[in-house]
């Protein structure tokens, strides 16, 4: 069998991650990866580069320097190669991670948990075939999870009991889906859930206001009784039941709810 070679740049999260997306592109190949400086690259040919603008690609290179916008390595591979969406996912995450990331937390460097914890392990002397395999079984979970997402989506358009406009500005949802999904697909400000009694709103963690703490006196206008309620700026709750095992109706319509976030986001 004809050995595939991959050159990358020295191992971050981006370049750890194109390798795996290829050997995923190109599973049952037998593959030979190095990882190099990038003067090294400047000498050395390989069937795929990555994450390096040096060196000469036999068949592709799949890098982002030469280019604005916050795209990254792994993004190019699953361009390459036309991988489903939960790979698409996995790169945005590295992009967002790579690029975009540090900035949107308003720190001066790439500061962030997955790549921190890689050259930790590099500091501590593990080696890099370790790290891939560690760095495997966490991406294969991401995908995993990816898929989940998918699926849960094509349901979660069937749950929605208000949407305060196109803009998705509050959204109302039937049941507990995992709110980082709704915030990405939807791009809302509020997302609210209800389930067995229980209701949970949320603001988007890109906005800094408004303040949760403020609605309070619209919802005791509504409810006349918020003292089962929990407020913090940036959602509140309400579901722990004094009688254990018994199902209570929410103390307030949840569409009438998002309604009332509706009206007081545009205040706000």
């Amino acid at each position: 069998m004809e050995r595939i070679e991959i050159v990358a740049s020295p191992p971050d999260l981006d370049s750890i991650a194109s390798v795996y997306l290829v050997r995923r592109a190109l599973k049952g190949k037998e593959i030979q990866v190095r990882y190099l400086e990038h003067n090294q690259i400047e000498m050395t040919e390989a069937d795929y580069i990555i994450d390096s603008p040096h060196g000469k690609a036999r068949i592709m290179r799949f890098d982002h320097h030469n280019e604005k916008g916050n795209s990254c390595s792994a993004m190019k591979v699953v361009e390459y190669f036309g991988m489903g969406e939960p790979e698409k996912r996995l790169a945005m995450a590295v992009c967002w991670q790579d690029n975009a990331g540090w900035k949107n937390l308003e720190r001066e460097g790439m500061d962030n948990l997955l790549d921190n914890v890689l050259r930790s392990f590099i500091v501590y002397g593990i080696g890099i075939n370790e790290i891939e395999d560690i760095f495997r079984i966490i991406f294969d979970a991401m995908l995993k999870k990816f898929d989940s997402d998918i699926r849960l989506l094509k349901d979660l358009e069937k749950r929605i009991i208000y949407r305060s406009s196109k803009n998705n500005e509050v959204l109302v949802i039937n049941g507990d889906f995992p709110k980082d999904i709704v915030f990405q697909e939807y791009k809302c400000v509020f997302v609210v859930k209800t389930e067995n009694g229980y209701i949970s709103v949320t603001r988007s963690a890109s906005r800094d206001k408004p303040d949760l703490n403020d609605f309070k006196g619209i919802l005791e206008r509504e409810v006349n009784n918020i003292q089962r309620w929990f407020f913090h700026p940036i959602g509140f709750y309400f579901g722990y039941s004094p009688y254990p095992g018994v199902v209570e109706d929410p103390p307030i319509n949840p569409a009438k709810l998002g309604q009332l976030l509706y009206e007081f986001s545009k205040k706000g």
